[in-house]
């Protein structure tokens, strides 16, 4: 066999494995992740638990890099302490090596019917689920063929001597191993391809069991490259789970290599065969990391918080919308969900209970503040827009749901811009040195508290999926409505008793008046999507 022929089949074979690994992990993503979520939520109340969570869960999702976007929003969300999400991702690590145990098990020869098997549900099927599950059955056939041909490619090796003098040398120096299987993993993404390389090469012989660990520990490493690169225009909570990753696996990794040949000797006791010798080095490797590192992650959690903190500027990031999650829709519009209930926390904890202080106690700057406040309001909106947009096409329900969650977005958008627009009008009031009349100022602070009471009816509605609460604040519009053409006719009132104050101010006064009732338009708005009339 040339040398050529020889490489060509040994990518190629590495081509199948890493297509293979991504349609198992994209189909069973979209299949499960849904209720994979759904378990992270609730089975990680201490670490020990959050751990076996991660490994269980990874084993479903084939993939560590989903379930630590995961993880960044419920600690985002607040749903999950930063501890706890640690421990997740201990466990995350080792049920990511159960593909490569997969991969040594002598089942190569069923690869064509998990490719049969598969194909039929993934062109055939009507519902999405199955054809996700197809789709993944498809990918372990590919996968278990890339292994087959990976070994065939490897096994002619032997007849190339100057390649066995290469592979002896590098067998002297793991150090070298180590770095190119980490820069290896960081270019495919995928920690399993090295690994099944290392294994196809120590099956025929070519590579012996301590440079296969060193390509194990190098492979452990690379793979933190993908959440560390996307995580540098993420959120902090993103930074510090990808960090935390990669703090595992680097300092676990730096442990290990000085004693390679007492960890080869140890993992020579779990198998006679050297291929099983190297996927359970690579499971072996994880496991005793996670019993180091598990007792510390409440004060691993802290040294993240100190090396990490936020900084105010990220308040224009989006927390919640990871592009990994763009191609399983339902994911992706929960995280949706997270983000624009972020928007109406700012506008609840910094818009609304600064608009109507009265003159004495108004903070100076007020209308500067607010801008700098819409501005975050703007730039989240837009990364909601531009993000609903990317979503891959689901079914008639959930482009339905992306209209109505871009419809939300908006009227809390144009919720900020009014709020500036008052801060504005209260300005005016400042450089008359004036105020309103005690009744002019009674009844404009009436009619705000109304519209304030029904954001937040507006907000839990949408929260909850409260229709009772939705519908109190369409009804509630009417009276507004009433409230304002009563409010209009007693300042017109007070003007015709020559009330000094009210000359001052009347148009600050009506326009206040009208920017309230456009507040309530953009309440009412939000309530009818959240009973679907968009």
């Amino acid at each position: 066999m040339s040398f050529f022929i020889l490489l060509t089949s040994l990518l190629g074979g590495l081509a199948l494995f890493i297509f293979g690994t991504n349609l198992i992990s994209d189909g069973l993503q979209k299949a499960a992740a849904v209720e994979v979520q759904k378990l992270l939520g609730t089975f990680t109340r201490n670490r020990v638990a959050g751990m076996l969570v991660g490994f269980v869960v990874t084993i479903f999702l084939q993939t560590s890099a989903v379930t630590s976007v995961l993880l960044v929003g419920f600690v985002s969300a607040g749903l999950m302490t930063m501890e706890q999400a640690l421990g997740v991702i201990l466990g995350a690590a080792i049920g990511s090596t159960m593909t490569v145990q997969l991969i040594v098990f002598r089942i190569t020869d069923y690869a064509p019917w998990a490719l049969i098997l598969g194909l039929l549900p993934y062109l055939l099927a009507k519902r999405r689920r199955w054809r996700y599950l197809g789709q993944s059955a498809v990918g372990f056939g590919l996968l278990f063929y890339g292994v087959m041909t990976m070994s065939s490619a490897v096994q002619p090796l032997k007849e190339f001597p100057a390649w066995v003098l290469q592979f002896q040398y590098l067998a002297s120096h793991p150090w070298l191993l180590f770095v190119a299987a980490t820069l290896f993993t960081a270019i495919v993404q995928s920690s399993a391809a090295p690994v099944a390389l290392a294994i196809s090469l120590a099956g025929q012989g070519v590579l012996f069991l301590e440079p296969a660990l060193a390509i194990v520990l190098g492979a452990n490493v690379g793979t933190t490259a993908t959440g560390l690169l996307s995580s540098l225009a993420a959120s902090w909570e993103a930074r510090r789970v990808a960090w935390a990753h990669f703090f595992f696996k680097i300092i676990g990794a730096l442990l290990f290599l000085p004693f390679l040949p007492s960890f080869g000797r140890l993992v020579a006791w779990t198998s006679p065969h050297l291929a099983r010798q190297v996927a359970n080095g690579h499971t072996l490797f994880n496991v005793v990391n996670m019993l180091i590192f598990l007792p510390f992650t409440p004060y691993i959690s802290k040294l993240l918080e100190r090396l990490l903190p936020e900084h105010p500027r990220e308040e224009k990031i989006a927390k919640y919308l990871d592009e990994a999650l763009l191609e399983v829709p339902e994911l992706a519009l929960s995280r949706v969900r997270q983000e624009i209930l972020r928007m109406a926390g700012i506008i609840r904890e910094k818009m609304f209970p600064r608009i109507m202080q009265p003159l004495p106690l108004r903070e100076e700057g007020l209308l500067r503040k607010l801008k700098e406040v819409d501005n975050v309001l703007d730039c989240l909106y837009q990364a909601i827009a531009r993000y609903l947009a990317r979503i891959s096409p689901g079914d008639e329900r959930e482009e339905v749901e992306k209209a109505r969650l871009l419809y939300i977005a908006n009227d809390l958008e144009h919720i900020g811009d009014v709020m500036v627009q008052m801060a504005r009008q209260w300005r005016k009031v400042e450089e008359t040195g004036l105020g309103f009349s005690a009744q002019g100022q009674a009844e404009i602070e009436e009619m705000y508290r109304l519209v304030q009471e029904n954001f937040e009816k507006a907000v839990e509605a949408f929260a909850s999926a409260d229709y009772r609460l939705a519908v109190q604040v369409i009804k509630q519009h009417p009276a507004l409505l009433k409230m304002e053409k009563t409010l209009r006719f007693s300042h017109f009132q007070r003007l015709q008793q020559e009330n000094r104050l009210s000359l001052e101010t009347t148009a600050v006064h009506m326009d206040l008046i009208n920017h309230l009732l456009r507040l309530n338009s953009h309440n009412v708005s939000i309530a009818q999507a959240v009973l679907g009339i968009i």
